[in-house]
């Protein structure tokens, strides 16, 4: 241990004197450690870290499959949950628990839509929460009109200042009245990322549920001690066959899949993390490339001073152990400096998740402190190992010999070349891979979204859907019927929203472009149905007469929906060219009679729609997928049969309004008068999310675009420490030769010659190193093919692109050490004769 103090007090005495290379050194190690570390931070947070609940091992999820489609996961009917809880021996419980919705909050000032999920209370016993005020709901509050809820530890401080007396306190959601009987911890939120601000009760048993046809609760259990998820699998086989048996109308083919809870809530977090965590492995293959060549170079220079040692008695264990104790330090300093760039690296990471609880567990903690350590530690030996071979090899006879000359040593230098190579090789894949993320933004930034954005903006608008003024239950079942005040109210908002100033038109859409939508299966009247099972689909979109104007979406054939299009007239749809190719390939659509159906319900609308118009394609799902068929239908046009969640179209509608001249600068101005338009119809409703649409598309290529920029900046990390390797070889190379040099010009050779004998040694090393990368990029690059848009991960204009500015910059930074090779004075050369 001594010696091992010995050796770390003389390499810091050794790094004072060499500030320069000390500085290279630890900032191109911390460049690669801090990468890592940031990326491991996030995957620690989301993959590796276990969930705050008791047990988490023990957590599974319960999915309905068809037999035959592995990928045909859905939650099982609400009512199928209870013959299951009856029936298994595997679980100690089984909780339900609801997706994100919106509802409108009141009586806490300024309306504003809050996130609320409905839960059964063995939910939260499942996962062994508990609230840090009060209570979990009660047997007899699990009812339709029960008033009990629960608040998130956010919302309470938001909105009641954290009061300790906040248990009995009320307001509104959705004109209904909520009287919060629990504050849950701060630790806990919703499954499916997003915070939820509000939990309301829902009883499984409900008669209304009996139809077995609702899938929108997902079952959360939890495994007896000693039972294996193998074991619970078997056991919902066998009780998917008796249910088969017993529901053959809902079940036939039905089986259950058995998931760990983590799996399935982070597990498709892999597909985008790991590769990233790869590139930034490159990174630091990179800086531990770059390091040891300049350590490469460094013995080269201390070989004198080895071969003393070495006569003066120091073994060769004793000197590997000496550059292996300089190279830890090193590692350690570029460590230290990594963990700060993690701090600064983890917060466009937070800030991007801003809106999930899940960014507040991305931090640097203990675990990613161990990670960065041993990063650091591995990298000391990647780095240190081939000098440190090479040192303990030095012949002191070769060292000491007088008539030893500078050129004999360029026979001793395939490694920093091969080094250089590496280096070149590695950031041709990652410079590949940012180049096919830009590629993809080039293109998406490109795509025709299906109508005109400019001078558009758009404003969300939701109707309670409680409270009895704009919709009623239908009794004896999961249905509601919305009342003629629902399309009244949003006729009398676009007649306001058309005679502000500037405005060209209005309309109101159910989900805006990029956004999805509802799925409606559909037969064609006049043709053989298909088997249940095989329905078409196709989006469905409820709009007013006037949307197609505002965005501008042409018209290919017959009308678009206007304002005779009401319930009492014959029903109508417009639907896109996709689904015009698809299902009239050689017969015209218009006049042609469609049955929809809201998926899951196997009921269609009481009356058909005659389609009366065909329009262009509409990018609803994304810019990076091809058109799908869809259905557009008038919102004035609304079914008596309303089932689950298709009500939540005609309430929750997007307004679109075209300006008239530029937008830009009055989004403001537009929004306050949109806002004061809903409020003077109803002071209780929001408006909220008002931007442009212009903006609404930007959102859509988010992924994308953070995707790339992640890519870059570590291809650009790669780049620069790729850049200072070949400067560092070819600064040895002028060095080393600096003697030839001198013999060639005072022979005659030109300093364009001598430039062009450098030049053609970097252009040689650079050209190896980006065809090798060329091989590596067309297998690695195939890890992200899933986040191309119509770009191949062989692309030849990439690859060419990319080849062309790697050389280019290589060159440069082979430029400086050639030009100084052209001022070698002869005569100054001559004299390391």
């Amino acid at each position: 241990m001594k010696g091992i103090w010995q050796d770390i007090r003389y390499g810091v005495r050794q790094f004072r004197r060499e500030p320069g290379f000390l500085a290279v050194v630890v900032v191109s190690l911390a460049l690669g450690i801090g990468a890592n570390s940031t990326i491991f931070s996030v995957l620690n947070a989301v993959l590796y870290r276990p969930m705050p609940y008791e047990h988490p091992e023990r957590l599974v999820v319960v999915w309905q499959t068809e037999r035959g489609r592995p990928d045909s996961i859905q939650p099982p009917p609400i009512a199928e949950v209870v013959d299951v809880k009856k029936q298994d021996h595997v679980f100690e419980d089984i909780g339900l628990i609801s997706g994100n919705d919106s509802s409108t909050l009141s009586g806490l000032g300024r309306p504003e839509p809050v996130r609320v999920q409905q839960a059964t209370a063995s939910y939260f016993s499942v996962l062994g929460v508990t609230p840090i005020l009060g209570r979990i709901f009660l047997p007899q509050e699990m009812q339709d009109d029960s008033e009990a809820v629960l608040i998130s530890d956010l919302f309470w401080s938001r909105k009641f200042n954290r009061d300790p007396k906040v248990i009995g306190k009320t307001f509104k959601l959705d004109g209904a009245i909520a009287t919060v009987v629990g504050v849950m911890p701060p630790t806990f939120a919703s499954f499916y990322g997003r915070r939820t601000d509000v939990w309301l009760p829902i009883d499984p048993s409900n008669a209304r549920y009996s139809a077995r046809i609702d899938h929108w609760l997902m079952p959360v259990a939890r495994l007896k001690p000693g039972v294996t998820l193998a074991q619970a699998q078997v056991e919902m086989d066998v009780i998917a066959r008796r249910l088969e048996q017993s529901y053959p109308a809902t079940n036939k083919g039905m089986g259950k899949e058995v998931l760990p809870l983590h799996q399935q809530l982070f597990g498709f977090m892999g597909q985008a993390l790991y590769p990233l965590f790869g590139a930034v492995g490159f990174v630091l293959l990179i800086a531990c490339v770059n390091v040891a060549n300049l350590l490469q170079s460094r013995t080269e220079v201390r070989r004198k001073e080895y071969a003393l040692r070495a006569a003066l008695g120091s073994g060769r264990r004793r000197l590997i152990q000496q550059l292996f104790a300089e190279s830890g330090l090193l590692a350690l300093l570029g460590g230290g400096l990594g963990v700060i760039l993690t701090l600064l690296g983890i917060a466009p990471f937070r800030w991007l998740a801003s809106d999930f609880p899940l960014a507040k567990s991305i931090n640097l903690d203990f675990r990613v402190l161990v990670f960065t350590l041993g990063v650091s530690l591995l990298s000391a030996f990647l780095f240190g190992f081939m000098p440190a071979i090479q040192a303990s090899r030095t012949d002191l006879n070769l060292v000491l010999r007088e008539a030893e000359n500078r050129t004999s040593t360029a026979s001793r230098g395939w490694a920093r070349p091969a080094l250089a190579v590496s280096e070149v090789a590695l950031a041709m894949v990652l410079l590949t891979g940012a180049g096919l993320m830009i590629s993809t933004i080039i293109h998406l930034h490109e795509v025709n979204p299906g109508f005109d954005a400019k001078n558009v903006a758009t404003a969300r608008v939701q109707v309670p859907e409680q409270g009895g003024k704009y919709l009623v239950r239908v009794p004896g079942g999961d249905m509601e019927k919305p009342l003629p005040l629902v399309g009244a109210f949003y006729q009398q908002l676009l007649a306001k929203v058309i005679a502000l100033p500037g405005v060209e038109s209005a309309g109101v859409m159910s989900n805006l472009p990029t956004n999805g939508s509802e799925t409606y299966s559909f037969s064609i009247l006049g043709k053989p149905a298909p088997p249940p099972d095989q329905r078409p689909n196709a989006g469905c979109i409820e709009v007013s007469a006037d949307l197609f104007r505002t965005l501008r979406i042409p018209l290919k054939r017959g009308r678009y929906l206007d304002e005779h299009d009401t319930q009492s007239a014959p029903w109508t749809v417009v639907i896109n060219e996709a689904f015009a190719r698809r299902y009239f390939p050689n017969e015209d659509p218009i006049g042609q009679q469609l049955l929809l159906r809201y998926e899951p319900w196997p009921i269609d609308e009481d009356r058909p729609r005659q389609i009366v118009g065909v329009v262009g394609d509409v990018k609803h799902w994304s810019l990076g997928q091809p058109a799908s068929p869809f259905v557009y239908t008038s919102y004035l046009q609304q079914s008596a049969i309303f089932p689950g969640g298709a009500v939540l179209n005609l309430l929750d509608q997007n307004l679109v309004v075209r300006m008239a001249s530029g937008l830009a600068g009055h989004e403001a101005d537009l929004g306050n008068a949109m806002r004061k338009a809903v409020a003077d119809l109803n002071p209780d409703l929001p408006i909220t999310e008002v931007r442009t649409m212009d903006a609404v598309l930007a959102e859509s290529i988010g992924d994308w675009q953070f995707y790339m920029r992640s890519l870059a900046i570590f291809a650009g990390i790669a780049v620069l420490l790729a850049v200072v390797g070949i400067y560092g070889v070819m600064s040895y190379f002028v060095n080393e030769r600096t003697h030839e040099f001198g013999i060639r010009m005072a022979l005659g050779a030109l300093p364009s010659d001598v430039l062009s004998l450098v030049g053609k040694l970097g252009l040689r090393l650079t050209l190896i190193g980006v065809a090798i990368g060329i091989l590596l990029a067309v297998g690695l690059t195939r890890l992200i093919a899933r986040f191309l848009v119509d770009v191949k991960p062989t692309d030849a204009v990439t690859y060419a692109v990319v080849s062309i500015v790697l050389v280019g910059v290589a060159l440069l930074a082979c430029y400086i050490p050639a030009r100084r090779a052209t001022k070698v004075d002869p005569m100054v050369a001559l004299r390391y004769e």
